[in-house]
């Protein structure tokens, strides 16, 4: 014969205590959340005062040789169009967007460092390209850097080598110029 044991009731006490733990979490559950949203709001407020944005000409940098930091800037915006003139220093995507708007420029071999210093301060440290070789095509003196990597116009080309060869038609400025005889005398260069 089996025992057929039932499970007693649960008593008042236990009945109680699991109510009162469950209305505790819910609790808890409902602070947190209003803690949350009520940051998450404060910060959508400060981020419209202008107290927290900065100029994107106030940006800090060492523009490229041959350049002032304003224009360097105004290019940097060129070939990033998505930067406004202030910027969102609460912004949490502001350092990843400096990172890679700033490497978009042909005259920036590598973004080192991004850094967003209270009250207003941006800084960007750069490594620029440098030019290393001159490439005489369709009547003009180029200059490329170490990579290959066409330069703009204004690239200094006073005094550096001369590629000896006929090139072939370069890829376009900041990209490398996709002719490997120039590229492999690039790389070549003496620093």
């Amino acid at each position: 014969m089996k025992n057929n044991k039932l499970r007693p009731e649960p008593t008042a006490w236990y009945k109680s205590w699991l109510l009162k733990s469950t209305l505790l979490l819910l609790l808890v559950a409902l602070f947190l959340g209003g803690v949350i949203w009520a940051g998450r709001w404060g910060l959508e407020q400060l981020q419209g005062s202008n107290r927290y944005n900065v100029a994107f000409a106030d940006i800090e940098c060492e523009p490229p040789i041959g350049m002032d930091r304003q224009k360097f800037l105004d290019e940097v915006r060129y070939y990033e169009p998505r930067f406004p003139e202030r910027l969102g220093l609460l912004d949490e995507s502001l350092s990843p967007q400096l990172r890679q708007g700033f490497a978009k420029h042909p005259w920036v071999e590598k973004v080192d460092d991004v850094t967003i210093k209270p009250p207003k301060q941006i800084i960007v440290k750069l490594t620029p390209r440098a030019p290393v070789l001159a490439v005489h095509f369709a009547g003009e003196v180029l200059a490329v850097d170490r990579t290959g990597v066409l330069l703009p116009k204004n690239a200094p080309t006073l005094g550096l080598p001369m590629f000896d060869g006929d090139a072939r038609a370069p890829k376009g400025i900041g990209q490398r110029w996709g002719d490997p005889n120039v590229e492999a005398a690039a790389r070549a260069t003496k620093k």
